[in-house]
């Protein structure tokens, strides 16, 4: 009885686990199958390999949160070298560029198809979920895309080349690289689309439901320096979801853990993931010294973001995936923070700090933190902006963050220590616009980045 007892429990314990990773994973003999319906459409979107864990990392691998040491450098290979000093690499495939576009393949497979299939009174509900779930999928890698590959938004870079937009799976639809106005235009047109058609509650957070679309709106508007509109969108996602996790609280956040954030926690709006990367690893990347001097003593985040090692140095643990890959999807705390932004932009000061005040008592030691209290504007997007890069470290946000604000003239410039010599990227340099695989310029016909 105790040994058929043990099995049971066995049993039990194997298919919670498997319950657990059933986002995570996809089932082998279904990527045989031709989708032909709308139950093959979801499965189709539910390859998380595919559409949630493939966003690109190069822009993460070039930005000023990490730096490696020389023995490290060495050991890399080719691009991973050149992606540290922002030079022209030869890369082909697998890589972001390719990976990115396989999700955008996925989605237009999807869109295409469910064109065919009759909207009824039965279905409408799943077809309009499915149809609007493809493109945010999409519109999602095209603004990953964007980021990584072209310059930074603005007047007058905005006629400069962004990506290609693909709006069909056939293969012989000729690749041409749109315009950075056109492919933000796109982006922003699809996820309003999404907005409206998306329902507001999904099964999981690895599916987009609307506020996840405006949530996307109100990075995008972010990028492009529109703040009232991205303050909207974002007050429409905390009306939503306005919880925060504690990090007093050893059920939310386990500080001394080696992982103290679970996967799917509260915060977690949609789930995805960066590509891996060479040069990110765990036990390559240390962090910028002069970025980890910057937590005070009661700054939980000190503790639950990284491990120091015994030279001093520093490494990142604190990703929202509940280990070692890089989490890059939309939670609460990013959403605070662009609020706190855009509302001091446009002069509302006290908003913006209620915000942040707000978000960081939930960061230290309970009864330690004394709320800021700024009375100039500089002052407090300063504040705001030193606070945003010490939260959202590792999300696929900080290369575009220092395109944006350079743009804006903050004059952030990137150093490394190479081979004892100081390489700098200059604010608004063409490298801010990584270089395309040479397999995709030669094969696809389209224009490289001039570097």
């Amino acid at each position: 009885m105790k040994r058929y007892s043990l099995i049971i429990f066995i049993g039990l314990l194997v298919s919670s686990l498997i319950a657990c990773q059933k986002y995570l994973e996809v089932q082998s003999n279904y990527g045989l199958a031709v989708p032909k319906n709308l139950d093959d459409f979801q499965k189709l979107l539910d390859d998380s390999r595919i559409m949630n864990l493939r966003y690109p990392s190069f822009g993460e691998a070039s930005a000023d949160t990490y730096f490696l040491k020389q023995s490290i450098y060495d050991a890399l290979i080719d691009y991973g070298q050149k992606t540290y000093l922002w030079q022209n690499y030869t890369m082909n495939h697998p890589n972001d560029w390719a990976s990115a576009y396989n999700t955008v393949y996925n989605s237009n497979l999807v869109l295409d198809r469910i064109k065919k299939i009759e909207k009824t009174e039965e279905n409408a509900t799943q077809w309009k979920a499915i149809y609007a779930s493809a493109m945010f999928y999409r519109a999602s890698q095209y603004l990953a895309l964007v980021w990584t590959y072209s310059k930074a938004y603005s007047e007058e870079n905005k006629t400069d080349m962004g990506i290609v937009l693909r709006n069909s799976s056939d293969f012989n639809e000729v690749s041409r690289r749109s315009s950075i106005a056109e492919c933000y235009a796109r982006i922003i047109a699809y996820f309003k689309e999404c907005g409206d058609l998306l329902p507001e509650k999904v099964s999981h957070v690895m599916r987009p439901n609307k506020y996840a679309a405006f949530a996307m709106l109100a990075r995008t508007y972010l990028s492009m320096h529109q703040y009232d509109s991205a303050h909207y969108y974002t007050d429409l996602v905390l009306k939503y979801n306005a919880e925060l996790l504690d990090f007093n609280n050893p059920v939310d956040v386990k500080v001394s853990a080696a992982y103290p954030f679970s996967i799917f926690n509260k915060e977690t709006i949609f789930y995805t993931e960066l590509l891996a990367s060479s040069n990110l690893t765990s036990a390559r990347a240390l962090t910028d010294t002069l970025l980890y001097r910057s937590y005070e003593d009661n700054d939980l985040r000190k503790s639950a973001y990284f491990n120091v090692w015994g030279d001093g140095t520093t490494a990142f643990k604190g990703s929202y995936a509940g280990s070692a890959k890089y989490f890059s999807g939309i939670a609460t705390d990013e959403l605070y923070l662009m609020r706190a932004e855009c509302n001091v932009r446009k002069g509302r000061v006290e908003e913006g700090l209620k915000d942040l005040n707000h978000l960081l008592r939930y960061r230290y030691k309970t009864g330690t933190f004394i709320s800021y209290k700024v009375k100039g504007q500089k002052e407090a997007l300063e504040l705001i902006l030193n606070e945003r890069r010490k939260e959202l470290l590792y999300r696929g946000l900080r290369w575009m963050d220092i395109k944006r604000l350079n743009v804006e003239g903050q004059h952030i410039v990137i150093q490394r220590n190479v081979n004892g010599q100081l390489v700098s990227l200059e604010p608004n340099a063409n490298a801010y616009a990584l270089p395309l695989p040479e397999d995709i310029v030669r094969l696809a016909g389209i224009p490289q980045n001039p570097q």
